[in-house]
């Protein structure tokens, strides 16, 4: 036979349906008869693989080739399937266990179709497309010799369209599956979690338990000493003395809650007083520092310039007795220093703080009046420097200004003044 001539499945190439038909049945329907099965090894080369593949699970296979004596060693299931389809072209023990198998595991789709008429088979094998029962009818299909070309169409159609199909429906699957072996894990890890978690809530329930057993032994223990107790206290109560005694330091009790309430709002408020008091006594101790060194500097300033208050017309700083001396800015609080200083070495003393947000006109008018103009930089604005230059040159007044606004600066520049006018 030419089927016969075909022994590995590796060397098939794709060809038409009808082509493979042709080749394969052109003398089978002559030399085989009708009423007796193929052989595995006999039938059309397209129902080999569809058999093979849709006939007998991978389980089934893998026990043939075992009992055949063949090595799954390092054998895929592609591998497995591929083995099988080797033995298809010619009979050998592998392929005569292959028959074996497929007969006997089908016996019985065997007996009730093989012998219809190839309508009667093609109507049922349509019906049991539908429901996918078509394991047992393809291999009675695939075993019998006169099948006609279009049956034989028709059903590989079937099986390969079938095989699409379901290898969609298998990626499908195989996706669902992992996506369930996925949350599958999550489970497993919510759960190995819970139950740690449930072991350590089952040792604290168990030390609360031996908690509760330890309690309620100490109520126990607590229950008795309380009646024991009160009946004391009954057997005392009977004694009218015992009672005044009781009212008596209950009140006791009242009036030492009341005074430990007192004492308490007392305590506090002491304690805010001494805290007042520290920061007042810090405030004085600073106060006091700085009114020393005040003091200090204007000794020493009043001194070394004491000569002052002995001007006469023999002096040779005459001229500048009775002068008018304005002093722009400086430190506000030593403006009765200035004044003292000034006042004392008969001088006549003007002040302002140098301030011109309100206007200029009151800053002009004591630069007019004055004779000397005293200021210092470092206490004014850059603005208020250049308003007292600027009216000084405009009132043709001397103007002086000076580094700072200690009464040493301001002692200088007044020795200053004196003798330039003594030289004029």
């Amino acid at each position: 036979m030419q089927i016969n001539k075909i022994q590995n499945p590796k060397q098939i190439e794709f060809r038409s349906f009808d082509h493979l038909t042709s080749e394969i049945t052109s003398d089978l329907t002559g030399s085989i008869d009708r009423h007796l099965p193929l052989k595995f090894w006999e039938i059309d080369l397209i129902f080999k693989c569809p058999v093979v593949g849709t006939c007998l699970d991978m389980s089934e296979q893998k026990q043939i080739l075992k009992k055949a004596g063949i090595s799954l060693k390092k054998k895929n299931p592609y591998e497995i399937h591929e083995t099988i389809l080797r033995s298809s072209g010619s009979e050998t023990p592998l392929s005569r266990k292959i028959d074996c198998r497929l007969n006997r595991k089908f016996k019985r789709e065997i007996t009730a179709f093989f012998d219809l008429e190839e309508d009667e088979l093609m109507q049922i094998w349509k019906s049991r497309v539908k429901n996918g029962e078509i394991k047992g009818l393809l291999w009675v299909a695939a075993t019998r010799a006169d099948l006609s070309i279009e049956s034989k169409r028709f059903l590989f159609g079937n099986i390969h369209m079938e095989m699409h199909l379901n290898a969609v429906e298998n990626r499908k699957v195989r996706q669902q599956l992992s996506y369930l072996q996925d949350k599958n894990q999550e489970l497993a890890q919510r759960l190995k979690e819970e139950s740690g978690v449930r072991r350590i809530l089952k040792k604290e329930n168990e030390n609360l338990e031996r908690d509760q057993t330890e309690l309620s032994r100490q109520y126990a223990f607590l229950e008795n000493e309380n009646l024991s107790i009160e009946k004391e206290l009954s057997i005392l109560r009977g004694n009218t003395g015992i009672l005044d005694l009781e009212t008596e330091n209950q009140q006791l009790r009242d009036e030492l809650g009341n005074l430990s309430g007192e004492i308490g709002d007392y305590q506090q408020r002491l304690e805010t007083l001494r805290i007042q008091n520290n920061k007042l006594l810090s405030k004085l101790e600073s106060q006091r520092e700085l009114n020393d060194h005040l003091k200090k500097e204007t000794e020493r300033i009043i001194t070394r310039i004491s000569a002052l208050n002995r001007c006469d017309e023999t002096c040779p700083s005459f001229d500048l007795c009775r002068k008018r001396i304005l002093i722009v800015g400086g430190i506000n609080r030593m403006e009765s220093i200035y004044r003292q200083l000034i006042e004392d070495n008969g001088g006549i003393f003007e002040y302002h703080d140098g301030h011109i947000k309100g206007g200029k006109k009151a800053l002009e008018n004591r630069i007019m009046r004055a004779d000397i103009v005293l200021c210092p930089v470092n206490i004014n604005s850059h603005n208020a420097c250049s308003v007292v230059k600027k009216m000084g040159k405009k009132h043709r007044k001397s103007v002086q200004m000076l580094a700072g606004s200690g009464l040493g600066v301001i002692s200088q520049a007044l020795s200053e003044c004196q003798e330039g006018i003594s030289t004029q």
